[in-house]
């Protein structure tokens, strides 16, 4: 079995990006890592206002939107899964 080995530098996050139907964390080393947006239900259902509200956490690995509890790792991007009970959105219409 093999496991994922990632240096804490390699999840230091410089911006942040929630476009409508996706979440862009930009690194500080230059890559770019997306996530589909529904991944996240709290962050999907924010309004735009509060989805700009967000903050890099003390370590720098972590963003945080403290007026929604949203809070989301470099390294949970990185590994992809979305957070327990999301649902892509044609399924969730349903």
């Amino acid at each position: 079995m093999t496991t994922l080995d990632i240096d804490e530098k390699q999840l230091l996050i410089s911006d942040v990006e929630v476009r409508a139907s996706s979440l862009l964390f930009r690194m500080a080393d230059g890559r770019t890592i997306e996530a589909p947006l529904w991944w996240y239900p709290r962050l999907y259902a924010a309004s735009p206002e509060q989805r700009r509200k967000w903050e890099i956490l003390p370590f720098g690995d972590a963003v945080g939107w403290e007026e929604i509890d949203e809070y989301i790792s470099a390294k949970a991007l990185i590994i992809g899964g979305a957070a327990p009970g999301a649902k892509p959105p044609a399924e969730a219409a349903e």
